[in-house]
């Protein structure tokens, strides 16, 4: 069995018949278009191959970025919109409709019709990546415009994305990563029974685009504040016309100029004078806010109300800028307002009753 099975040796097979080999290569060709169907190789069904017309061209989406610039430490939203810029780059006539063939007629003016919705994204979706994400944090990352025809400008998306403090001013790449479907072809097939309602079949691909987006960190103000006192540290529920002062400190290294700070409280506190302006501010000096407040009867007792301070200034090199901080007061029940105000309306009358005794020699 040895001498037999040696008998077979790699040279004699190599030597076989061309007949041979030629099977051996079909086999492996069948092999490989076994597993090409295995994974889903995009084979066109035979109804693509001889339609009437073929169309070439694809939808092409741009974005458009509303505000390029951020400031360091910001939270805000970056607002896109998608544009469809496709268009059809060629048509060919694969087959003319036979010219007393009603049925095939009426299916290649519907096939014409149809091609024309090969540039259309259909199921758009969006995805923002940043290259940094030490950088900037992306809260919500995906929207989803729907369909955008050739030419159309999809809706506003929104992206709520947070710049860290520590990030450095400069330029940083996003990357919106966008899919979509789109018609590849489409083949209609005239019915002799009835032209007016011929068979239409749909294909159908995918395809994706990566955007690069520039979006630019700026240096915030060097002029920055920070609230130092609050006085009254408490209001009574109920109570009107309360002075209260805030002082800041400018904690940065620029002076700011033209400062407005206004009051912003929360519900259940009403100001009445909500600016307190500073002409100037330099690094390192102290300023005094002094605003009015009324407290609302149905405000929470022991809750600490939230204050926002709203800064608008300049400073050595920008207008227009903004920054702002927290202060936080208490509040106490209206119960005790009323009892020291009572206990001190008594003693001014206790007091008024002693004068006018006096006067008339009774004591």
């Amino acid at each position: 069995m040895t001498q037999k099975m040696s008998g077979n040796s790699p040279q004699k097979i190599l030597s076989a018949s061309p007949l041979c080999l030629l099977v051996i290569a079909l086999f492996w060709v069948c092999l490989q278009i076994s597993s090409a169907y295995e994974v889903g190789a995009p084979i066109p069904p035979e109804e693509f191959g001889d339609d009437y017309y073929k169309v070439y061209g694809t939808p092409n989406l741009t974005l458009s970025l509303e505000r390029s610039n951020v400031d360091q430490g910001e939270a805000t939203s970056l607002f896109m919109t998608l544009t469809n810029r496709g268009r059809i780059t060629s048509f060919q006539v694969n087959e003319e409709p036979g010219a007393n063939k009603r049925e095939e007629i009426l299916a290649a003016e519907r096939e014409q019709e149809l091609e024309k919705l090969r540039t259309t994204a259909q199921d758009v979706s969006v995805e923002i990546v940043a290259e940094n994400k030490s950088a900037i944090d992306i809260k919500r990352a995906v929207a989803f415009p729907g369909n955008i025809r050739e030419g159309q400008t999809s809706g506003r998306l929104e992206f709520p994305i947070e710049v860290y403090k520590n990030t450095k001013p400069g330029l940083y790449k996003l990357y919106a990563l966008v899919n979509y479907t789109y018609q590849r072809d489409v083949a209609v097939k005239g019915d002799e029974d009835h032209p007016e309602s011929p068979d239409v079949f749909y294909w159908y691909d995918t395809l994706s685009q990566t955007i690069p987006v520039t979006l630019k960190v700026e240096r915030k103000s060097s002029a920055q504040f920070a609230v130092l006192n609050i006085s009254p540290a408490a209001l009574w529920a109920g109570s009107k016309d309360n002075i209260v002062k805030i002082t800041i400190k400018n904690v940065g290294g620029d002076t700011a100029r033209d400062l407005v700070a206004r009051l912003r409280p929360e519900s259940g506190l009403y100001v009445s004078v909500d600016e307190s302006p500073i002409p100037a501010l330099v690094p390192g000096s102290e300023a005094e806010l002094v605003y009015k407040l009324d407290v609302s009867k149905d405000a929470v007792p022991g809750k600490r109300y939230q204050l926002k301070i709203l800064f608008e200034f300049s400073d050595s090199f920008r207008d227009d800028l903004t920054d702002s901080e927290n202060a936080y007061i208490s509040i106490e029940p209206q119960s005790s307002g009323l009892f020291w105000a009572g206990g001190l309306l008594i003693v001014i009358i206790l007091a008024g009753v002693f004068v006018v005794l006096k006067k008339r020699g009774k004591i």
